[in-house]
């Protein structure tokens, strides 16, 4: 598992009893994912997924599309943490301070950081 991939679950609140993240096994707060499904749930909601683990493989698997798409951490935490749902600044600089990496640095860059 990847520092990116903890870094981005605990800005989710995996770790938090009870939470969304938490209950749905889905580390990433992802809304779509190979895992997940919406059973009663909207067709735009957070996903639930069956295990934890298969949670932690689709956060990954993410992380790795976003890398492929020479996204920076900023251009990342912007499309995935949008303004609208997050405290997008907040959530940039966390994960910067996390990984010691700047805004302009690349996904692929923070995927290195085991």
């Amino acid at each position: 598992m990847t520092l990116l991939a903890r870094l981005v679950s605990q800005e989710e609140g995996f770790n938090v009893p009870g939470s969304i993240p938490n209950r749905r096994n889905n580390p990433g707060d992802l809304r779509h994912s190979p895992h997940s499904s919406h059973e009663g749930e909207g067709s735009n909601d957070i996903g639930i997924i069956d295990t934890p683990e298969e949670g932690w493989a689709d956060l990954e698997r993410q992380l790795q599309l976003d890398a492929a798409r020479g996204m920076t951490l900023q251009q990342f935490v912007e499309t995935y943490a949008p303004e609208e749902e997050n405290d997008t600044q907040r959530y940039l600089d966390y994960l910067c301070k996390g990984l010691r990496l700047t805004p302009n640095d690349t996904v692929t860059e923070a995927l290195t950081i085991p």
